[in-house]
């Protein structure tokens, strides 16, 4: 449960309507000049690797990472560094939600070898047993302290989607006939998202929503699969589902009982992992060439998040798990050649007028003209440090004029071009109209 971003190409539409074409004929295909993101590797716990699965408003991250033993453990990072949270007295364990008062679910071993589901809060990690079986997980946690995961009931073997309330753990069932069920997500109002199966194979899997103690068949994209991972306070869904001839699975947003195909990045497959509360997504999908890059999907358009973080960063992300009310976003990627977890962070337009002040100086103009370009750039950034965003909002426009009239004279098609584009994703984090 997880800020949304306008598109800069709405921008650029409207300055090539006021403007004309002269100066802008490039950015239909150049629309990000600036990198949106900043990347921070979260580093591991003393292994190879690591992988980041929740983000919380405040900016704490859970996930797993390998120890210096090469040993799976579950991990908090926050305020730059990540912390082992050990097991329940086994060996392995992975966190996979933390909620805004920082309590996080997952599962670790027990001392006798058993997976079991876990609560982590004020440093004490507490098992949650089990529906009577030997063995359960936990996926996610709300606000409220309630938990989601699977466990194996004392009878059938079927693992079984569960919610755990107040030290009660219960048992949701399954879909009508169905033997096998998980719970994946659950938003603050206690409605849970999963999958449930009619038999222990999973090829006929379906998404379901549970509210007020019904579970409702979410169907397909036409395909034999589908399953749930992630919801909001809203009731949006998301995960992935098999589309006709079950020639591939794609990512699939379920709102006000719609399920809409997100597409992929041009390849084949794609998976939604997490969902905020603005109805931004992330997840997983297929490129043209056929390598698995993370996507943010906003609006209707799928992004690859590998073209929204700066181009000499190393990295190739390849999994968006999760996305905050702010924005912010954790998965993992390669770098150096082995899986880190990351955190992206939306620069501000600040930052981005920056980058803009920088651009201009890097292109040696003649003094007169470089001064009057910055002077009106960092009175922007006045106004937006006075909380003035009508009034920056203004002082690009007229800065986008100005370097309209100058291209072809005191600065080339192309300069003129990367700078209007720069100005244009300023405003459009700004919101300006």
């Amino acid at each position: 449960m997880k800020r949304q971003f306008l598109f800069t190409i709405c921008i650029v539409l409207a300055l090539a309507s006021a403007f004309g074409s002269g100066t802008l004929h490039a950015l239909a295909a150049q629309t990000n000049v600036f990198p949106v993101y900043a990347i921070t590797d979260l580093g591991t716990l003393g292994g190879p690797s690591s992988s980041a699965l929740d983000i919380n408003a405040a900016g704490q991250i859970v996930g797993g990472s390998y120890t210096a033993s090469n040993i799976l453990h579950p991990f908090l990072y926050s305020n730059g560094v990540m912390s082992d949270l050990g097991t329940l007295g086994g060996r392995d364990g992975l966190a996979g939600s933390i909620n805004a008062n920082g309590q996080i679910a997952g599962q670790a071993d027990t001392s006798d070898d058993r997976r079991h589901a876990f609560l982590y809060s004020n440093g004490v990690m507490t098992d949650l047993g089990t529906l009577g079986g030997t063995d359960n997980r936990a996926f996610d946690i709300n606000n409220s302290g309630q938990i989601v995961g699977i466990s194996t009931p004392l009878w059938g073997g079927f693992q079984h989607a569960f919610l755990y309330d107040a030290g009660t753990m219960t048992d949701l069932g399954t879909l009508p006939g169905g033997h096998t069920s998980y719970a994946n997500s659950i938003n603050a109002s206690g409605q849970i998202a999963g999958w449930s199966s009619p038999t222990s194979d999973t090829t006929q899997a379906h998404a379901y929503l549970y509210n007020g103690g019904v579970m409702t068949d979410l169907g397909t994209l036409g395909g034999s699969r589908s399953v749930a991972f992630a919801l909001n306070d809203a009731g949006q869904i998301v995960g992935w589902s098999d589309v006709p001839r079950d020639a591939s699975s794609h990512a699939f947003l379920h709102s006000n009982g719609v399920m809409t195909d997100l597409g992929t990045l041009g390849g084949g497959s794609s998976q939604a992992a997490g969902i905020n509360n603005r109805g931004v997504a992330v997840g997983w999908a297929n490129t043209l060439s056929g390598q698995q890059h993370a996507f943010l999907y906003q609006q209707g358009v799928m992004q690859d998040l590998n073209d929204l973080i700066p181009l000499a960063s190393g990295w190739v992300l390849t999994y968006a798990a999760e996305i905050n009310t702010l924005g912010q976003i954790v998965g993992w990627g390669v770098i150096d050649g082995q899986q880190h977890a990351f955190l992206l962070t939306p620069r501000s337009p600040s930052d981005f007028i920056d980058d803009l002040i920088r651009l201009i100086k890097s292109y040696n103009l003649p003094w007169g003209m470089e001064n009057s370009l910055v002077v009106k750039l960092q009175s922007a950034q006045n106004a937006l440090a006075a909380g003035d965003t009508a009034s920056a909002c203004n002082i690009l426009t007229a800065f986008i004029r100005q370097v309209s009239g100058q291209a072809g004279k005191a600065l080339t098609t192309d300069q003129a071009d990367q700078l209007v584009a720069g100005a244009g994703q300023v405003m459009t984090l700004l919101g300006c109209q």
